[in-house]
């Protein structure tokens, strides 16, 4: 390759680039904010799972119902039903 003494005007034009791109930003000197709009749907959404999540997991009536029967000896399930709500949750 060669290069006959040109990179002051190769210079020159990357100057004037970037000038011409520093006055043309100058213009488009508003300040733009994103927004978000949420629809009606979605904030009910978020409404109920913020209760879901304020919820208590375990539900302490139900488990203390259950450790009464066992400790009574009152606690029963039958086989088939237990394999019945297995294979119903599973498939």
């Amino acid at each position: 390759m060669i290069i006959n003494n040109s990179l002051q005007g190769i210079a020159s034009i990357y100057s004037n680039h970037s000038s011409n791109n520093k006055i043309a930003k100058a213009g488009h000197n508003e300040e733009r904010r994103d927004e978000i709009h949420i629809s009606q749907e979605g904030q009910n959404v978020r409404e109920a799972l913020a209760k879901m999540n304020s919820m208590d997991d375990v539900r302490h009536d139900r488990v203390a119902e259950l450790e009464n029967l066992i400790a009574a000896g009152n606690y029963h399930v039958s086989s088939s039903e237990l394999a019945a709500s297995m294979l119903q949750n599973r498939f």
